[in-house]
């Protein structure tokens, strides 16, 4: 009798035709389809007839199309990387690339600066062209990092003495930024510090060539916005109240400080050495990576977790190739990128081309968080500022799953339905 295992192992991100089209609920010619409108990756594996499909590209189409046949579970579903929840002329993501207000960021990221796409971001008069400094001959700052904590303090301690009524110009807004900069490095604000491209601060500060100025600028560009992320979620919540835009601001720094989001940059720091030995000497991933690899696959946790592939973005995330392709050549990155895609498809992250700036220039420990929270500050002010503008107050329901005998049934529900209702919070 046949065995009815199947074709590929056990551990493995690749399933077969077979089990793909159970999971989906499709006949296998479906399949076919799937991989022509780009919803699903193929390849064939050796030794095996049919082909076989990434087990997290049929997982999550599987949850796009329950939430299609169950439209009751779409508004639930639209908190875990489900249907849009709210409009935005920002970001759009689409067809594998990201554009800034309809320009395509990546092709910005080859000249522009973080000033410019501020403008761009904020609909507002570029700056004066700021000052071109020359980085005075000193010793590289040796200074740690401040933590994330330190990081919010600070922020609150400056910005609250900004201009609580910041208008719509890059003069009055830039500030803003410049003053995270200042948190984010632990060093005191100055007004005189707007005066010099953010990039540029940074090279004064880590004593950097012009070259490594230039990828920081490009790094910063590429960071400064991507649609509704938890932490421009948490930004744009806390300015629909009526908030300051600098506690706006502290609600999307303190979300972005999590390790499911823009913390994950030091995990992966932290496993860095690790991960690449690895690779170098024995041809194979290390089994922290292992590990976590093998969670994103079966779903534990979000794919980018682990330094490696995006939903957004199946066939490879912009940002990164951008960056690693800016960089100079790293055999050894080049080594366990290849085998990463080569074992589970998935494609480096933004995190791990922050993290690899980060190590390429030597920079503290805490750099790839600093790139990403400074650029994705400019984001952050202009959901605040569209979420102003519309007037309306997030104010999401909650569904109360748990049955509960005090909970009396409205005529013609059944005590079920009553105890599932969706319940009110102020």
């Amino acid at each position: 009798m046949p065995s009815s295992k199947p074709a590929t192992p056990p551990d493995s991100p690749w399933i077969s035709a077979e089990e793909a089209a159970t999971l989906l609920g499709v006949k296998r010619a479906s399949l076919y389809s799937y991989v022509s409108r780009g919803l699903l990756r193929a390849q064939r594996l050796p030794q095996q007839k049919g082909s076989s499909y990434l087990l997290s590209d049929v997982t999550r189409l599987a949850r796009q199309r329950a939430a299609i046949r169950n439209p009751a579970k779409v508004a639930q579903s639209a908190l875990d990387w489900g249907q849009a929840v709210l409009p935005s002329a920002i970001t759009r993501v689409s067809d594998g690339q990201f554009f800034y207000r309809g320009r395509n960021a990546v092709e910005l990221a080859e000249h522009a600066s973080l000033e410019d796409v501020a403008a761009l971001l904020w609909q507002c008069e570029p700056m004066r062209a700021p000052k071109q400094i020359k980085p005075p001959v000193s010793p590289r700052s040796g200074e740690p990092l401040p933590n994330a904590s330190q990081v919010l303090t600070r922020w609150f301690d400056m910005a609250t003495s900004l201009a609580k009524d910041a208008t719509a110009t890059c003069e009055a807004q830039m500030p803003y930024v410049h003053a995270m900069c200042s948190a984010l490095l632990g060093q005191p604000f100055s007004s005189e510090d707007c005066a010099t491209p953010i990039h540029q601060r940074l090279q004064q500060h880590w004593q950097l060539t012009d070259d490594a100025a230039d990828l920081l600028r490009r790094a910063l560009v590429l960071c400064a916005d991507h649609e509704l992320n938890a932490s421009t979620f948490a930004v744009r919540v806390v300015a629909s109240t009526g908030a300051s835009l600098h506690a706006s601001l502290g609600a999307g720094l303190a979300a972005l400080s999590g390790p499911k989001h823009g913390g994950m940059a030091a995990l992966i720091d932290q496993h860095w050495d690790d991960w690449h030995a690895s690779s170098r000497d024995t041809g194979g991933l290390a089994s922290s990576l292992q590990r976590l690899l093998h969670e994103t696959q079966i779903g534990q946790t979000p794919s980018y977790c682990a330094g490696f592939g995006h939903p957004l973005y199946p066939q490879g995330d912009p940002r990164s190739s951008a960056l690693l392709a800016a960089m100079p050549t790293q055999p050894e990155v080049q080594s366990l990128t290849a085998k990463v895609l080569e074992l589970t498809g998935l494609h480096p992250s933004l995190d791990y081309a922050l993290v690899a700036i980060q190590r390429s220039l030597q920079l503290p420990r805490g750099t790839a968080f600093v790139l990403f929270a400074l650029g994705r500050s400019v984001g952050w002010m202009a959901h605040a500022q569209e979420q102003v503008a519309s007037g309306q107050l997030i104010r999401p329901r909650a569904v109360y799953p748990v049955e509960d005998e005090h909970v009396s049934s409205p005529p013609g529900t059944s005590t079920h339905d009553a105890t599932r209702r969706l319940v009110r919070f102020r």
